[in-house]
């Protein structure tokens, strides 16, 4: 049984279903460019939900809006914790369930997200070397009595003949 509607002008009646449907359909083409230029690579991640059947548009929907989030939001939560990852590394774990042969379709993001809490781990891990790595040669320049970093030109002095022209007592006129 389905909802049917009638347009009180022309007297059409239409399916509220398959309106909703393709309203959903229409988001889902506006949804897919906000992952350029990997667009394809999520799409390919959609197909693995896929099983028997195509997926009704709800739920392609559903699945897209949330890695969309992942996506936006550089950061995903499971099991309670929360974890920060670039676009780099959610390509990686998206390549990574991708080539992943599965016998059954997916039915959620949990090994997904279990991809990218390994990646996510191992760009912590980048990060905090890299930290080190700039606190180590910070701690150098410091021993080193070298100031951090290029002097800016407003910190050097000018020259002492520039100084005593600007100043307001000096005249001109020789004396």
């Amino acid at each position: 049984m389905s909802l049917k509607l009638k347009c009180p002008k022309c007297l059409f009646e239409y399916d509220y279903r398959e309106a909703t449907r393709d309203q959903m359909i229409m988001q889902i083409i506006r949804t897919v460019p906000d992952f350029a230029p990997h667009s394809s690579l999520v799409l390919e991640y959609l197909e693995l939900f896929q099983t028997t059947r195509p997926l009704k548009p709800a739920k392609l929907l559903r699945i897209l809006t949330e890695v969309r989030d992942i996506w936006t939001g550089g950061k995903f939560a499971f099991q309670k914790r929360v974890y920060e990852i670039s676009k780099a590394g959610i390509v990686q774990g998206l390549k990574t369930v991708c080539n992943k042969r599965f016998e059954a379709g997916l039915e959620n993001h949990n090994y997904l997200k279990k991809v990218l809490i390994w990646v996510s781990e191992e760009e912590g891990k980048r990060r905090a070397a890299q930290a080190e790595k700039e606190l180590r040669e910070r701690e150098a320049r410091l021993r080193t009595g070298r100031k951090e970093g290029p002097v800016e030109h407003s910190e050097r002095p000018a020259p002492i003949g520039d100084a005593i022209s600007k100043l307001p007592w000096r005249r001109d006129d020789g004396q």
